[in-house]
């Protein structure tokens, strides 16, 4: 069993964002296991060669010390990835056009040293937003995008577009025709 303290004081690293690289993770770590009984079974007593791992698996080993070749650390490692799949925070965000990825890692990055470090995000895109974006969390909802502030500063933007003394003096020529 996995302490508490291990999984929960671990970051997750910035090339995982999401539920969709977690879960590809763990199929990497059940890969490495197949492969590692087959080349075992291949062998005959010879020596097998351990497979190849990805570097943000062999990082986040690292990171954990723990051994990818070692059969308890790799339980070890599936327990914490699975965790991170379970327990993690998540957050959707919405952009109006896809977001670079140089973007997505300067706002993982502030998201996970402000907020959360093992905060996990997807993207999605609602090109009717015009600019900025929307946030959902578990539990909130923010409108960040520029169609929402239009709509909240609508008195505003209509007073400095049609200023009040132009409005004054245009009724009364009106109402002598």
């Amino acid at each position: 069993m996995v302490s508490e303290a291990h999984t929960h004081s671990t970051p997750i690293p910035l090339t995982v964002q999401n539920l969709a690289d977690i879960s590809r993770l763990i199929k990497e770590l059940e890969s490495y296991e197949d492969k590692l009984i087959q080349h075992k079974a291949e062998a005959h007593g010879a020596k097998a060669v351990a497979p190849e791992v990805t570097a943000t698996l062999q990082e986040i080993a690292q990171k954990n010390k723990l051994s990818i070749a070692e059969a308890h650390d790799r339980v070890v490692l599936k327990n914490i990835l699975n965790d991170w799949r379970n327990k993690a925070p998540r957050a959707h965000f919405s952009f109006s056009s896809e977001p670079s990825p140089r973007f997505l890692e300067k706002l993982i990055t502030w998201l996970r040293q402000e907020i959360n470090p093992q905060l996990l995000i997807s993207v999605g895109l609602q090109p009717a937003m015009g600019a900025g974006c929307t946030l959902r969390t578990t539990n909130k909802y923010f409108d960040l995008s520029l169609r929402q502030t239009f709509i909240a500063k609508r008195q505003l933007l209509l007073e400095q577009l049609v200023p009040e003394s132009a409005t004054q003096t245009t009724a009364p020529a009106e109402a002598h025709s």
